[in-house]
């Protein structure tokens, strides 16, 4: 892979960009330059919206086509649509049937889902359900093509990482995932996962929620039905004619990567929430559970709500709800993390608008979407215990192996342990049922993801975890030259699985590796 190093280098890990956005509302005002947080920002060049016009979209909930004793069925289409995001102008989005994010799932712990995706892109696809403890062959290998609706073979493609083309298990216009959600209640997501081209695939659209529930969260007193709200943030950039812009190296999609200067992530200024730009949710003054997804490619998002004195109430991480709430000033989330937090809107005074902002950010990016509290304070029945659900606790001492994992740039571009990702190539042979450490090492800002199981933070430069680190993760924010240790087990299912950053633009350009449960 040819790249720019010296320049990108010199740049400050590609961090900093100064661009006019009089248009929505905000003056000029430059990008502050942090060492180590990832991207660059590319200007959209379409006027930008005015901030909280847009009323919050809910993804609507998807209807099972069947169910029977064990397992419900659904049918998505993933095929291309034209949506009203931008003022005046419409936006080509490659989309799980018709919408973005894509319909919810809602599951129930230990009942099957069945989903049947039928791609009628124009292009191959891979479905990876992000923090599902599923077999291998539903976990989405990026080598396990969807090929579009008529296809009959794979498309050749230069992988620019000096590795032959590998290819999987081909389906032919349609495949069924199943997955066993034999798993705690959680906030999961489904994306594609194709090898090489995961960055454009998610940015143009493919993401969506899928929600487990159990026992153990219903007979809790939080917040259900309308007040209990996905929140999926993702940043974007517009062309001028409100198309999504996005730098690939290959418009035609035959070499995955995108243009030099976007190396470490690409960055949009607008942040859309559930799909549209900066918007409003009308709440009463009572509370919230909000699942915060961070769905952007690249950016990372320290959240505040402005009003000094409120605080977010954390009850879940990515694997489920902690055993304790813990309550936090801002919460800082990398690409892919997930929180669970409840937000007591009886603190405020109806009339109130309360904005949830970005201080990792300027400008346009510093805002995320507005809370209205309207109505009159009334009783709410909900609360938010002492202590949630129970949660088993990995003991490091019981650990059968320990191994390390470096990210990194090098002269074969973003690796893991030196070597570019080589479909088919372990670095790693776990078996099932025994605890490991897993050792994450990084040069630049990586958020790692574990496929199949998720894990417990156990240190980061051997001090404790840090505030954002509780519960059960299957995605972990590693900072710049941090060692950060987890305990990892793998259960149920042996096969080959993943390991990789999800900086979607790293993740493209080779930062992926195997490993294989036995």
């Amino acid at each position: 892979m040819s790249i720019g190093r010296r320049g990108f280098l010199r740049a400050g890990a590609g961090v900093g960009a100064a661009v006019a956005l009089g248009a929505a509302g905000w003056a000029t005002v430059p990008r502050i330059v942090r060492p180590g947080e990832p991207g660059l920002l590319l200007p959209s060049a379409a006027p930008l919206p005015r901030p909280f016009r847009a009323q919050l979209p809910i993804p609507p909930e998807l209807a099972p086509v069947a169910s029977d004793a064990t397992t419900d069925h659904y049918e998505i289409i993933q095929r291309t649509a034209h949506l009203d995001i931008l003022p005046g102008l419409r936006t080509q989005a490659w989309t799980y049937h018709g919408s973005f994010p894509g319909p919810t799932i809602r599951a129930r712990s230990g009942r099957a889902t069945s989903v049947r995706h039928r791609n009628e892109l124009p292009h191959p696809t891979v479905v990876h359900l992000h923090g599902g403890h599923t077999p291998a062959d539903s976990d989405g290998y990026p080598m396990d093509l969807i090929l579009p609706v008529g296809a009959t073979t794979a498309p050749r493609h230069n992988h620019g990482h000096g590795v032959a083309t590998t290819t999987g298990a081909l389906a032919h216009g349609e495949r069924t995932y199943l997955y066993p959600n034999r798993q705690r209640a959680a906030s999961l997501w489904y994306h594609d996962h194709r090898h090489g081209f995961t960055g454009p695939a998610v940015w143009f659209g493919l993401a969506g929620f899928h929600l487990i529930g159990d026992d153990i969260e219903d007979a809790l007193p939080l917040p259900r039905g309308d007040r209990d709200i996905p929140l999926l943030i993702s940043d974007r950039s517009f062309a001028a004619d409100g198309s999504f812009a996005y730098p690939l190296i290959d418009p035609g999609l035959h070499t995955p990567g995108v243009t030099d200067p976007y190396m470490n992530g690409v960055l949009g200024d607008v942040v859309l929430v559930n799909g549209a730009p900066w918007p409003r949710l009308e709440v009463s003054p009572v509370r919230y559970r909000f699942r915060l997804l961070n769905a952007s490619n690249a950016r990372r998002y320290r959240l505040t709500l402005e009003t000094p004195g409120s605080d977010f109430v954390q009850i879940g991480s990515d694997g489920g709800l902690l055993d304790r709430p813990i309550r936090h000033d801002h919460i800082d989330i990398s690409p892919a993390e997930r929180f669970d937090v409840i937000i007591d809107f009886a603190a405020y005074p109806p009339g109130t608008s309360v904005r949830l902002r970005n201080t990792l950010d300027t400008g346009p990016a510093a805002d995320i979407m507005r809370f209205d509290v309207t109505g009159t304070l009334r009783y709410d029945d909900t609360t938010v215990p002492d202590r949630l659900a129970p949660m088993e606790r990995l003991d490091p001492a019981a650990a059968v192996a320990e191994r390390t994992f470096l990210f990194q740039l090098g002269p074969a571009g973003w690796s893991i342990n030196g070597v570019p990702y080589e479909p088919g190539r372990a670095l790693a042979n776990p078996r099932l049922g025994t605890v490991e450490i897993w050792r994450f090492i990084t040069d630049f800002h990586h958020p790692v993801h574990v496929h199949l199981d998720p894990f417990q933070v156990v240190s980061r430069n051997n001090r404790p975890p840090g505030p954002f680190d509780a519960g059960w993760k299957d995605t972990v924010d590693v900072r710049p030259a941090e060692v950060v240790e987890v305990a990892v087990r793998f259960t149920d299912y042996p096969g080959p699985f993943m390991l990789h950053c999800h900086n979607l633009e790293h993740e493209d350009m080779a930062m992926m590796a195997d490993f294989v449960v036995t």
